[in-house]
């Protein structure tokens, strides 16, 4: 077993061939941490740049014609299509009729400002289907609105099958009673070409 003798002699002599003969510990730890804090200070400032330049860049949108701005009504129009063709290829495969159901969004599940969470817990408690990916949007129907006490979450997985969720409401809570998924066509649609809405 080595001795504490040689194990300092050890240290010692790594810590002045890394630092000069002259280093102490301490020096060498100032040394360290102010090595931490140039690189903080390097990443910070970096940071700093990318948000102040993307500030800029928000501001100056109006003196440009973004794509984006231009196509928003064409755009809409593109997915709304898509939408369609998703929701008919679903009620088609599970032969639904959505009479008498009310269509919500994510968006209208979201509390405003000053509701009282306990006396929404119906809304919170549907929010959380709207996770995950899909082929166009993911559709809530609730018969009879949100004082019914049956619903259909409805929507097309990314690998084309189609998903409907039964939904019953116990209390103020609405839950998932059923999951059924059905093998169907991914509806492949050509991607929106931003390219022609730049004139």
């Amino acid at each position: 077993m080595k001795s504490k003798q040689y194990l300092l002699q050890q240290n010692r002599r790594i810590a002045t061939t890394q630092l000069g003969k002259n280093t102490t510990k301490y020096e060498y730890r100032v040394s360290y941490m102010n090595k931490r804090a140039v690189l903080l200070l390097l990443i910070l400032g970096i940071y700093a740049y990318g948000t102040n330049y993307g500030t800029v860049f928000a501001n100056s949108t109006e003196e440009r014609n973004r794509p984006e701005k231009a196509c928003s009504e064409e755009f809409e129009k593109y997915r709304k299509k898509l939408d369609d063709r998703v929701l008919k290829d679903i009620v088609k495969s599970y032969s639904l009729d959505l009479s008498g159901f009310q269509e919500f969004t994510h968006r209208e599940l979201d509390l405003k400002v000053g509701d009282n969470i306990n006396d929404h817990s119906d809304q919170i408690s549907l929010q959380h289907l709207f996770v995950g990916g899909s082929i166009g949007s993911m559709r809530l129907f609730l018969e009879n609105g949100l004082e019914g006490t049956r619903g259909y979450f409805l929507y097309k997985r990314v690998d084309g099958n189609n998903v409907l969720k039964e939904l019953n409401k116990m209390g103020n809570i609405w839950v998932v009673m059923t999951v059924d998924e059905r093998k169907a066509a991914k509806l492949e649609q050509k991607p929106f070409n931003w390219d022609k809405c730049t004139d």
